[in-house]
């Protein structure tokens, strides 16, 4: 193995090592002081409409990590390539984007606002690093396209006029096949979300208010799956 593809191999091994270790600590730590981090007595409207918005973000990040990674591992099967387009013409990290935004959406989802500066903080401070030695290795690889990319495309959050003029199939493409490899990720945010939020729910309001809010999210996961099936490149194949 060369040089720069065994270090590039090192660097995720350490890197998915280390996620793992962060992320089991921090959910043991969440449930060890979640009755100081959760939200309580909050008005139910309130509580609704975060939830709602907790939802979505995750959604959409968890759309964003379905189409980032499933148009990587299309375009490199290829051929050994600067991928620049689809998700990452949105941003050159488009999967950080995705883990960030579905961490974001379960802190709106299921803790107090104050949580969330200092995950942005934990999260960038954790992950910058990252995003720097993959930079860089890029940057030996690829030379001066890659430079111009960097010039041409942002680091981490997508530019305003990319999102005003946003189109689904062009930024974020989606094949049924590349969901599969992605059921883990779902299965465990789904099941922490739920079983936390309904908790949540039937302590500090009612069994009413569980029942009304869970069809609520239920509701807005149907409509937001028939959007994903409806912009999903592969319909016509």
């Amino acid at each position: 193995m060369r040089p720069l593809k065994k270090r590039k191999a090192m660097i995720k091994k350490r890197s998915i090592f280390f996620n793992g270790v962060i992320i089991a600590a921090t959910g043991f730590l969440c449930l060890y002081l979640y009755k100081y981090l959760a939200p309580q007595h909050r008005n139910v409207l309130t509580e609704q409409i975060l939830d709602a918005l907790g939802l979505t973000v995750i959604l959409f990040g968890q759309y964003l990590r379905i189409s980032a990674r499933g148009y990587k591992l299309e375009k490199h099967f290829e051929k050994a390539v600067l991928i620049t387009d689809g998700p990452y013409a949105l941003t050159r990290n488009p999967m950080y984007l995705a883990s960030f935004l579905i961490g974001l959406g379960l802190m709106i989802l299921l803790l107090k606002w104050w949580i969330l500066p200092i995950y942005i903080v934990f999260f960038l401070a954790w992950y910058w690093s990252q995003i720097h030695n993959e930079q860089e290795l890029l940057k030996k690889k690829f030379g001066q396209e890659y430079a111009y990319y960097c010039k041409t495309t942002p680091c981490f959050f997508p530019r305003l006029k990319t999102l005003i003029s946003f189109k689904a199939r062009k930024y974020i493409p989606l094949k049924i096949t590349w969901i599969k490899k992605e059921w883990n990720t779902i299965l465990v945010w789904s099941v922490v979300a739920f079983v936390a939020e309904g908790y949540q729910d039937i302590n500090f309001y009612s069994f009413g208010d569980f029942v009304r809010e869970f069809i609520l999210l239920l509701l807005i996961i149907f409509f937001f799956t028939a959007f994903a099936v409806m912009f999903r490149v592969d319909k016509d194949s």
